[in-house]
């Protein structure tokens, strides 16, 4: 439990880092007694946002929530906070702390949370791939539809009696009329309801679910949180400090890489192994032991996003001294986008691969054009501090916006769905040409 874990109740929000203004932020209005029924947790991908949301959730529902002072040895406990402010804390032992930590959540009754995935339970034709939140899933988790005969949950009474709570992941995928459909409910919400709309980009809701809804602000973390975190976890130092500067202030994408090279090392181990196995069987019945034309039998790249960003880092010093060409890079970043959507798929068998490869796209253009920022970083003398590997020094800083303009074009036009071969092959085409000046 941590620094405190002797005492008796739970560190919940104290366990979300780089977060504190975001804490106080709820730690006053718990105080206050005055907690509004809609909330905007806004910022970037895996920061915290929906671990502090379930752990106010906790916190709220709690069946004997523990008062603390913010003092601790050595300073305080919540940053922003004075040392004597009563800090309100879920006990963490009660059958309603321990049902919100069982499986994230998901098994209090007066904790819902809702994801874009929740289709395939609302859809009828069955086809659904989860990319947006449709109305159905709105409806069929909260709001209710009369016409359909399913209930509005959010106006129930609450099972154990101390309010409910609604999160919506992603709520920047909801559809218009999803977005309508929730609208109408936070015109008069219900007593004890609570709703938190989880989003990176708080832009794509509604002005006027904006206006009714507190905002909550949330930061990128500092690298040396999610270094702190891999080390923990065994990753070695030069791997953590890459992989931190690739999750871009994301301590929840670090994480799922991290996962990621796991997965891809079981699944290449277990691939080995079959190929191991049928070369035996092959050579006892003489016809040799060697795989099909020698090819290797592994599925993904070995050190997945890690080795992903050094190659690419190693095709693009190659393009730059004329060893390579647009064709070569333009391969490489659609087969390390192809291993993306693999990976992502074992993750989610019924996501889009199509979706996903041309997220991997945009993560591998936006290395790219951080890999060449480095280099003009390094032409004015201010290099960063976790350089992109790569061996080509300074750029002409005349040229490099363009080449950085090309990849974030790149990243744009992906997500308008332009066809992947055509773009990967004009956007390298195009970085040829501007380091050639042809």
């Amino acid at each position: 439990m941590g620094k405190w874990g002797w005492l008796r109740y739970s560190l919940g929000m104290m366990n979300v880092q780089g977060q504190d203004r975001a804490v106080v932020q709820l730690q006053r209005s718990l105080k206050a007694g005055r907690l509004a029924s809609t909330w905007i947790f806004a910022g970037p991908a895996g920061v915290g946002k929906f671990t502090l949301a379930v752990e106010l959730a906790k916190t709220v529902l709690c069946d004997a929530p523990v008062k603390v002072l913010n003092k601790a040895e050595g300073g305080v406990r919540v940053k922003g906070l004075a040392a004597d402010f009563e800090l309100t804390l879920a006990c963490g032992a009660c059958e309603s702390c321990r049902a919100v930590a069982a499986g994230g959540g998901g098994n209090h009754p007066d904790l819902h949370i809702i994801t874009k995935e929740l289709i395939r339970y609302h859809d009828k034709t069955g086809k659904s791939k989860g990319t947006t939140l449709s109305i159905d899933v709105i409806r069929g988790e909260i709001t209710g539809d009369s016409a359909e005969g399913k209930e509005a949950k959010i106006y129930k009474r609450s099972f154990r009696g101390r309010g409910k709570f609604f999160i919506i992941d992603e709520a920047d995928l909801m559809e218009a009329p999803a977005q309508n459909s929730l609208l109408k409910t936070l015109e008069e919400p219900p007593l004890e309801s609570y709703l938190i709309l989880i989003t990176a980009s708080p832009q794509d809701l509604l002005s006027t679910i904006r206006s009714r809804s507190q905002l909550v602000s949330f930061g990128e973390l500092p690298n040396g949180v999610i270094v702190s975190r891999l080390l923990e976890m065994g990753m070695v130092e030069e791997d953590a400090a890459l992989m931190a500067r690739l999750a871009r202030g994301s301590l929840g994408r670090a994480l799922r890489w991290a996962d990621d090279i796991r997965v891809i090392d079981e699944k290449n181990a277990a691939a080995a192994e079959r190929a191991e196995k049928k070369a035996a069987k092959a050579a006892e019945k003489g016809g040799g032991g060697d795989d099909e034309e020698g090819g290797s039998t592994d599925k993904f790249t070995g050190g997945g996003i890690l080795s992903w960003t050094r190659e690419l880092g190693g095709a693009l010093d190659q393009l730059i001294a004329g060893r390579a060409g647009a064709s070569d890079v333009a391969t490489l970043i659609s087969k390390y986008a192809a291993e993306y959507s693999g990976l992502y798929l074992l993750r989610d068998k019924l996501a889009s691969a199509d979706r996903a490869k041309r997220d991997g796209i945009q993560l591998l253009m936006g290395v790219v054009a951080e890999w060449f920022a480095d280099r003009l970083r390094h032409a004015l003398g201010t290099p960063h501090e976790a350089p992109l590997p790569g061996i080509t020094g300074a750029l002409d800083y005349g040229l490099v916006p363009e080449l950085i303009a090309a990849a974030r074009d790149a990243e744009w036009q992906i997500d308008m769905n332009a066809n992947d071969k055509i773009l990967l092959a004009a956007t390298t085409t195009r970085w040829e040409q501007l380091l050639h000046h042809s």
